[in-house]
């Protein structure tokens, strides 16, 4: 379970993703040289080749409702926070042939890896399970991330990806006692014929 660094834990894993996977590439691996190429920083906040960009944060509403866990026999932990993290992925460089050479890398990295798990998530989420989903916009919501939160920068060549679920240890126990007596009292049902 992962505590309050898990967002920039994603952020870590896939970066560590990304490169990995592009280091060995002979057409990605020249316009991307090193891990420092790639950034989580607002494409318009960054000379980097490569930003992943968390743009919104939201709850996964379905997990909202799950039982306490036990953590011994007296005391129980609330349900953890289970969140959808959502990345404007964006090539930074002169060239639109390497933005395009770029940003099909990233996809088709993200398409084969798509549920992460074991060695591949950075320490703090190991024993979790994380997916990515491409999560394509409508102009609109790309109109509004451009205006809003690029500050109306002209859009550049992006896709979104949503991280899901990334979940945060709650921090609040509950202190429960055994069942040590139970009353029954008796009922007698009649079976009319």
């Amino acid at each position: 379970m992962s505590d309050y660094t898990a967002i920039s834990d994603v952020g870590t894993t896939l970066i560590k993703l990304l490169w990995d996977n592009i280091k060995n590439d002979s057409q990605v691996s020249p316009i991307i040289e090193s891990e420092n190429d790639i950034t989580l920083s607002s494409p318009e906040e960054s000379d980097k080749k490569l930003s992943l960009f968390l743009y919104q944060v939201t709850e996964e509403a379905y997990l909202k409702n799950q039982e306490m866990q036990i953590i011994n026999s007296t005391k129980l932990k609330y349900p953890p926070l289970s969140l959808s993290l959502f990345y404007l992925v964006t090539p930074h460089t002169s060239n639109s042939e390497n933005d395009h050479r770029i940003l099909v890398k990233v996809m088709q990295i993200f398409h084969d890896n798509s549920i992460l798990r074991g060695s591949v998530l950075h320490e703090n989420l190991v024993g979790e399970e994380l997916k990515l989903i491409l999560n394509p916009l409508s102009m609109e919501e790309l109109n509004k991330i451009c205006t809003v939160i690029l500050k109306n920068k002209p859009y550049k060549l992006s896709v979104c990806y949503e991280v899901t679920p990334v979940r945060i240890e709650s921090m609040r126990e509950r202190e429960v006692a055994r069942v040590t007596k139970r009353e029954l009292e008796k009922y007698t049902i009649r079976v009319e014929k």
